[in-house]
């Protein structure tokens, strides 16, 4: 349908733009070049068959350890070009890169097909909405995430955006700046385009190590993510280049048509559910964070407290726990936390072990007594998730964004589970 091949234009511009700017992406071997193995997808299934939207496909066998693609940076937006292009007065040293870029990307958006990024720019979504980043939903949508730490997690995330463009737009700030310029007018710098370019920013660019700075990069930004991936982005000088070149090299053999992926990093869902917009049901690095605290009431409480400050430690401490294992600390903060006056000096007692029958025992009510504590924040119980998600008709009235907040609460709720279970198995020598 039109929809459909709007979009496959608009992809088939960025790959003449990219081919006019030095980017190999023929299928066919080049003068010392190995035919391009990739092509745009418009729609891609994730590892839990979700749609992950626009991709990356081998469009050939692909081995471990070929170059995928590579990006000069002419066609990279980062900090220094924004300066470039709008001048120091308005990119001031103290402005930080997510903002020095965002007001670049506004700009550009702005222009239209007068921009040098129009290829680009048309690629990208077209709203905040469709990140759907969770930091950018509303507070009905929040509320979905009811009994997670990801809700208060998304809320003081849009607080710092919302300061942050406070600053830009402060009298005598860098949007002042950039109307007085004429780079854009203010319509084009509103808060609603500021939160859009940041939600671009936090989905797709990428930290390269090698040149200091944060990256947008045309093209290599289709990678979608998979937490079993080791492939990461690398900066490469070519022999007798001052630029850099964006590259990723296959982390494993791609059959044809098989999806390319990449490494975001070591996320958890509540991570991911926050800048990039989704979650992933089997992720190994998923975690749900635990604060235990000594209780005031503790018959040593004072001493406890004491040997604590002098460690540097606080009295509340937190501890992730992970999907595949459970934290010693956790246990052996319990068994410190659960001292009496019958079970010795505090720094004399190994707390990797039980310390005694009634220490222990303690020790382990407390953190299934967090775990549980944890659990019952939700509105529903695993169970009851299950049950609904069963229920074809309730998932459909759920919307997208209730059943990416379901499942990221549904994980969570695993984890906790899982610790419970854990406690349980602990030997008691």
């Amino acid at each position: 349908g039109a929809p459909a091949d709007d979009e496959k234009q608009r992809e088939s511009k960025l790959e003449q733009w990219l081919t006019s700017h030095g980017v190999y992406l023929a299928a066919t071997s080049g003068w010392g070049q190995a035919p391009h193995p990739l092509g745009i997808a418009t729609q891609t299934k994730d590892s839990d068959l979700q749609d992950s939207g626009r991709g990356l496909l081998a469009t050939r066998g692909v081995r471990q350890g070929d170059p995928l693609f590579r990006i000069p940076e002419e066609v990279c937006m980062t900090r220094a070009r924004a300066v470039q292009e709008l001048g120091a007065d308005v990119i001031r040293p103290e402005l930080g890169e997510h903002e020095s870029i965002a007001l670049l990307l506004m700009r550009e958006r702005h222009r239209g097909d007068a921009s040098f990024w129009a290829p680009y720019i048309g690629v990208l979504p077209k709203s905040t909405d469709e990140v759907k980043a969770s930091w950018a939903w509303s507070d009905a949508e929040l509320n979905m995430l009811k009994g997670s730490p990801a809700l208060n997690e998304a809320r003081e995330f849009q607080k710092r955006i919302a300061a942050s463009y406070d600053e830009l737009a402060a009298p005598g700030g860098a949007i002042e700046r950039m109307v007085a310029s004429g780079a854009a007018p203010a319509d084009a710098l509103d808060k609603q385009a500021f939160d859009w370019a940041m939600a671009v920013l936090f989905s797709r660019a990428i930290n390269m190590r090698e040149m200091d700075a944060l990256v947008l990069a045309p093209y290599a930004d289709l990678l979608n993510h998979s937490p079993a991936s080791n492939a990461i982005f690398e900066a490469e000088k070519p022999f007798m280049s001052d630029t850099h070149e964006i590259v990723c090299y296959a982390d494993r053999q791609y059959g044809k048509m098989e999806q390319v992926y990449l490494s975001y990093g070591k996320r958890s869902n509540q991570e991911l559910l926050l800048l990039y917009g989704f979650v992933i049901d089997r992720n190994p690095f998923d975690e749900v964070v635990l604060s235990v605290s000594l209780e005031e009431s503790a018959p040593r409480y004072a001493e406890q407290a004491e040997f604590l400050r002098l460690r540097r430690r606080r009295p509340s401490l937190s501890f992730p726990l992970r999907v595949d294992r459970f934290p010693d600390e956790l246990i052996q903060f319990t068994r410190f936390a659960c001292m009496d006056d019958a079970d010795g000096d505090l720094a004399l007692a190994d707390y990797t072990r039980p310390v005694s029958r009634r220490n222990e025992e303690a020790a382990r009510a407390a953190v299934v007594g967090a775990c549980e504590a944890a659990l019952a924040a939700y509105p529903r119980t695993l169970a009851e998730d299950r049950a609904l998600l069963a229920d074809k008709g309730a998932r459909s009235l759920l919307g997208e964004r209730g059943y990416m907040a379901m499942r990221l609460c549904m994980n969570e709720k695993a984890i906790l589970e899982r610790a419970i279970r854990a406690v349980g198995a602990l030997a008691w020598a």
